[in-house]
């Protein structure tokens, strides 16, 4: 087979210091071995496979460096190892690979770089894909929200503002916020997978090239859906690093938030929410312990996650517009590291919210005892007794004063109460009868009578579950629609490839 490459610095007469090669170089040579890999081969073989069809590079000399570059991928990143501090860049030790599998060696293999920087679009396919496995995450999740809030659209609870009672509404109504929150991280996501899909490869070191590359047909072949098309933009540009980092950052918070409602909830305090022995832990030492660890871990999560999104903004913030190490690596560990903690997060969330156990007719008690459906009365006393919503207010809010000095909850609130705080408040009683009284602090039929678009009456709640299900199918269809973009330039590339190792193979 060929002479291997003795090394990458002809410019220079040393090798790079022992500290900076083990410290620096070799870090980012695994990192790189971890997730550039095969898109550094799906690179190759696209380039390659154009240069022939343009006829640049003759198609036997092609067709060795595509068996070369089979063998290599079979073997995995260890046919690129050892790391050497003399060959340094990652590529090049590909390229070392490539070398030593084909006859005639470095001159044979050496057309592979015509007119390219090497380093482009490997990132952006990693980052494509990571982008489509978290929608993939998201769809499900918002999938399996849409199921439960239809299947909890009667669960009475309190609603909360500040952390306290505010106004009744069901478990139903919450997980479909929650669910249309995900929804527009969606759109989130899908923006930055756009940002994304630009393909860079042919943009030379910044000036493009004088050769006859054809840029649309490698971008074709790596199932981009447009061609960055300013070379200088193509080696310079980091707004998809941090737009992605940024939906990552947005999603996440809201996970975040949705998990510290859960683990309030959860607590003995609160009560309403079982999270079941299945995603409970125990303690080392405490006997009674049925702890909620996972969403403390999805928490810390979430706090990770962001702190990784002022990292890919911080590495940036000052960097020329060119191709550096900046732009072309450091942004991107701790982007990748954000798309690792989300895909923990995401789908233990999901499977946590799915198996939580309510406890209904705890949570429907605490509605009726909190004072959150006084609204309703207030509302009450407004239409029957002709009062500005403002003093009907003001005689409500003294009922609840008068409640809690006589160490009652809502459901003693009566006739005599009421007219007590009206006396004080406006100088008269109102006489209101104890029906309506209590229907009007009846958390469940607050429920019902809110039926406004988007309220949380049950007939509503399943009317928005059954819109947004038509909506995430459209998502669906537009995440297929990128997956099935790069699954046929997958294909497109595979035939090429076989048509020029075939043809090859019969004209030797």
């Amino acid at each position: 087979m060929g002479e291997a490459i003795k090394g990458a610095r002809d410019r220079f007469r040393a090798e790079p210091n022992p500290i900076f090669a083990e410290r620096i170089l070799r870090p980012i040579f695994e990192f790189n071995c971890e997730h550039n890999f095969r898109p550094l081969i799906e690179a190759h073989r696209a380039w390659l496979t154009m240069l022939v069809e343009r006829n640049i590079v003759p198609r036997d000399s092609a067709a060795k460096i595509l068996r070369a570059l089979d063998e290599i991928e079979k073997a995995g990143p260890d046919s690129m190892r050892p790391f050497d501090r003399a060959v340094e860049f990652f590529y090049l030790h590909m390229e070392r690979a490539i070398v030593s599998r084909v006859p005639g060696g470095e001159p044979a293999v050496g057309n592979l770089n015509l007119g390219r920087t090497r380093p482009e679009p490997l990132a952006r396919m990693v980052v494509r894909d990571a982008l489509l496995r978290v929608l993939d995450g998201v769809i499900h999740m918002r999938r399996g929200l849409i199921e439960r809030a239809e299947a909890e659209a009667e669960t009475v609870m309190p609603g909360y503002t500040h952390l306290l009672h505010a106004q009744p509404t069901t478990l139903g109504h919450y997980l479909l916020a929650i669910h249309d929150h995900l929804e527009r991280d969606t759109q989130r996501l899908l923006a930055a997978y756009e940002t994304t899909d630009q393909c860079t490869l042919g943009c030379g070191a910044m000036s493009g090239t004088s050769l006859p590359v054809d840029r649309e047909l490698v971008r074709e072949l790596l199932g981009f859906a447009t061609l960055c098309e300013n070379t200088i933009d193509s080696v310079s540009a980091s707004d998809h690093v941090t737009e992605s980092a940024s939906a990552l950052a947005g999603l996440m918070t809201i996970i975040g938030r949705l998990s510290q409602d859960l683990y309030i909830w959860s607590s003995q305090e609160f009560g309403m929410i079982d999270i079941t022995d299945a995603f409970a832990s125990p303690s080392s030492l405490m006997p009674q312990k049925k702890n909620a660890l996972v969403l403390e871990y999805i928490r810390s999560r979430t706090a990770r996650v962001i702190g990784q999104l002022a990292g890919s903004f911080a590495v940036l913030h000052n960097v020329g517009y060119m191709d550096t190490e900046e732009v072309e690596l450091e942004t991107y560990q701790p982007l990748v590291e954000a798309f690792e903690l989300t895909e923990q997060a995401l789908p233990s969330i999901d499977a946590f919210v799915m198996a939580m156990e309510p406890q209904r007719e705890l949570m429907r008690q605490r509605a009726a005892w909190g004072f959150s459906s006084v609204t309703a009365l207030a509302e009450a006393l407004h239409t029957q007794k002709d009062l500005s919503y403002r003093t009907a207010h003001r005689v409500v809010a003294r009922s609840v004063l008068l409640a809690v000095e006589h160490g009652r909850d809502a459901t003693g609130i009566d006739t005599a109460l009421l007219d007590q705080a009206a006396q004080e408040m406006i100088g008269t009683k109102l006489g209101v009868d104890a029906k309506t009284i209590s229907e009007c602090l009846d958390p469940r039929r607050f429920v019902e009578q809110h039926k406004v678009t988007g309220a949380t009456a049950p007939a509503e709640v399943r009317r928005m579950a059954g819109e947004r299900r038509k909506r995430l199918a459209n998502d669906e269809r537009s995440v297929k629609a990128h997956k099935d973009r790069i699954a046929d330039g997958q294909k497109r590339l595979r035939d090429a490839v076989s048509r020029i190792v075939s043809s090859s193979a019969v004209s030797s």
